[in-house]
């Protein structure tokens, strides 16, 4: 007779699931029961968060760059989230195995050119990148995480949701290592600081594609707001990449081209719209700049670019 295998029963769940005596993945600040339910969830202790940028202390280093005012606590809250969601708790936590030999060798044969926008910073992405990640765990994590995403788009229906599983797992472990290296940025890590930066925006637009949502549009308002973040993180180790070999990711050549007819009546549409809405000059004049922002961003790609640059503008 087979005895019953025992239930090892967590501590730290939220109260609805103790209540609902379900087992709880512990997802701070909404677990995926009580979000898949709808219901308030409640820790009955507060979660950790990132500590306010006032409260850092100074530290002794003279290239020591602290983070702007006003920063918000945490801009990774919704993508941990979604990577959770995605099963990264459910992958075994080895260091190296034959997966991550493949995602590493699909990223230097494949999946670096998504960010690249031309041979040299090709080079950067393919070479001087996953040899800073070695100095860099986070860089590491997220260099797998990106390529186990992208590898997933070539599989077979049935071994793709084990590379995103993967993904959200690697994705998971660097933002948890990112932000405590966020505590303390300088010239020692301004490099790789860049780097993840990078790959979060690339892996936050990719992981929509595999995500079951009803508001599209709050997914990439919430990845702008994310990209804006990481924008200003890019700002704080600017000088740094600019007197490294880095410095070429820095150096964007922008070719706008004429933008086709269709696209320029749509764009005139689009001014006239706003034009008749009247909403107050604060706004108007924010749906103004946005739409120019658009014809821009169809000129750099009718102009040929093809990388993910223009995404950060």
């Amino acid at each position: 007779m087979q005895t019953r295998r025992s239930h090892t029963k967590s501590r730290r769940g939220c109260l609805e699931c103790k209540r609902r005596r379900v087992k709880c993945d512990e997802i701070r600040p909404q677990c995926l029961n009580c979000t898949k339910r709808h219901v308030t969830c409640d820790y009955g202790t507060p979660s950790l968060v990132w500590k306010d940028w006032k409260e850092e202390k100074t530290s002794p280093q003279n290239d020591h760059q602290t983070p702007p005012q006003g920063q918000s606590d945490d801009i990774f809250v919704t993508l941990e989230r979604w990577t959770a969601s995605q099963g990264a708790d459910a992958m075994p936590a080895m260091e190296v195995n034959v997966i991550d030999l493949e995602l590493m060798m699909h990223w230097c044969n494949s999946a670096h050119k998504v960010l690249a926008r031309n041979e040299a910073t090709a080079w950067i992405w393919r070479e001087l990148i996953p040899q800073e990640a070695f100095s860099h765990r986070f860089l590491l994590w997220g260099i797998l995480s990106v390529s186990a995403l992208h590898l997933s788009c070539f599989k077979a229906e049935g071994h793709q949701s084990v590379y995103i599983k993967k993904a959200a797992f690697h994705q998971s472990r660097a933002l948890t290592l990112f932000r405590e290296t966020l505590q303390s940025v300088g010239s020692w890590n301004g490099k790789a600081v860049f780097a993840f930066s990078s790959l979060v925006a690339i892996y936050a637009f990719g992981s929509l594609y595999n995500q079951e949502t009803s508001d599209p549009i709050q997914d990439i308002y919430q990845i702008l707001v994310l990209i804006r973040g990481t924008n200003q993180i890019v700002a704080r180790v600017r000088q740094t990449l600019v007197e490294s070999d880095f410095a070429p990711l820095l150096q964007v050549d922008e070719n706008h081209n004429e933008i086709s007819a269709d696209t320029k009546n749509a764009i005139a549409s689009l001014h006239a719209l706003n034009d008749l809405l009247q909403e107050g000059p604060e706004s108007h004049e924010a749906y103004r700049d946005a739409i120019d922002d658009l014809e821009e961003m169809f000129g750099l790609f009718y102009g040929g670019m093809t990388s993910m640059t223009p995404s950060g503008k």
